[in-house]
């Protein structure tokens, strides 16, 4: 025949060891945050840098827009100057058009430098977040408060210290080697324990009295896995191979962004102090070569070709000035600390 039962109870289930395996994976997803915040903050110091770097480069297209409009007045003013001595009979009629032409083209570069400064804002503010063109009052200048260090092997020590890039190559290694090591402990068995408490009737005539209870220590061992397991060690010891071969390359790119940036800082400061000198030596040629074609001793070609490299030697100068301080910020960037700076200062 037949018959009915009913069975009501908790039933508590934990386990004992299970290889490490547990420990691993939060090991493992511990790592993995590491990892997301080193990213970020690597994500961060790009930032800093473009801004800098943006920001410098406005400052630069503007210098360029004011030498441009300070050759348009003076070329502008020298021609009608020699306007007014060529309906005198005093200069002839080749040097207005040689004047002229310098003006178009003085104009031509104030063009030039004014939609470089319009593009370069633009992307300034819109790496600020900024509406396209949004009014921004720029500083004339500013120092980046880096402290450089005196040997290029103290920045990068440092670097290799600091850079997210490297700590992102390190917690990389860190997993790869605890996923072996949750590979291998797929070997080892599998220990629970196990309670449980009931009360049984087949007409929900319960009794305390009639209670029943079992606890069981369990042990699953697998013999054999189809091979899974070995597959899952080697495809680990795959990724350690890899990881340490990226940590080696992140390393060796890090060696290179100091040693580019020190090299650039070098050839800034370099251009820079001949610079300032190219536009001492210009500025007094071109007033010594004025004076002397206002009174006829040198032709207007001299006259145009000393106020073009007056120009080019200024335009030389502010670009190696503003690559000086972007050089440092990269220089800072390189070795991990950029977006630090601001964040002590707070």
């Amino acid at each position: 025949g037949s018959f009915t039962n009913l069975e009501t109870g908790v039933v508590a289930r934990i386990n004992l060891f299970r290889g490490g395996r547990d420990l691993l994976t939060t090991r493992m997803a511990e790592s993995n945050l590491r990892s997301a915040a080193a990213m970020a903050g690597e994500t961060e110091n790009q930032i800093v840098s473009m801004v800098i770097r943006l920001f410098f480069s406005v400052l630069k297209a503007r210098d360029y827009m004011a030498i441009a409009e300070e050759s348009v007045a003076t070329v502008t003013e020298q021609l009608r100057v020699m306007g007014v001595r060529f309906k005198g009979g005093g200069v002839l009629r080749s040097d207005i058009l040689s004047l002229e032409v310098r003006v178009a083209e003085a104009k031509k570069d104030l063009v030039l430098s004014r939609n470089l400064f319009s593009t370069t804002l633009n992307a300034l503010t819109t790496l600020l977040s900024l509406e396209p063109m949004a009014s921004l009052d720029l500083a004339t200048d500013c120092e980046c408060p880096v402290r450089l260090p005196k040997a290029y092997k103290d920045a990068v020590d440092k670097a290799l210290g600091l850079r997210p890039e490297m700590a992102t190559a390190v917690e990389r290694v860190k997993k790869a080697r605890l996923a072996i090591k949750a590979a291998s402990a797929t070997y080892l068995p599998v220990v629970d324990l196990a309670a449980r408490y009931y009360l049984d009737s087949d007409d929900l005539d319960y009794a305390a009295n009639r209670d029943n209870y079992t606890a069981a220590m369990t042990l699953q061992w697998d013999l054999f896995t189809g091979f899974t397991s070995g597959q899952e060690i080697i495809q680990a010891r795959q990724e350690l191979d890899r990881a340490l071969a990226f940590q080696q390359k992140v390393r060796l790119n890090i060696l290179k962004e100091v040693k580019n940036a020190f090299s650039d800082l070098e050839d800034a400061t370099e251009r820079f102090g001949v610079a300032k000198s190219s536009v001492a030596m210009a500025e007094e040629t071109l007033v010594l070569v004025k004076k002397r074609y206002q009174g006829g001793s040198d032709s207007v070609t001299r006259y145009l070709e000393s106020e073009l490299a007056r120009n080019r030697a200024r335009i030389n100068r502010s670009a190696a000035y503003y690559d000086q301080k972007i050089a440092q910020s990269e220089i800072a960037r390189a070795m991990g600390i950029l977006r630090q700076l601001w964040k002590q200062e707070k």
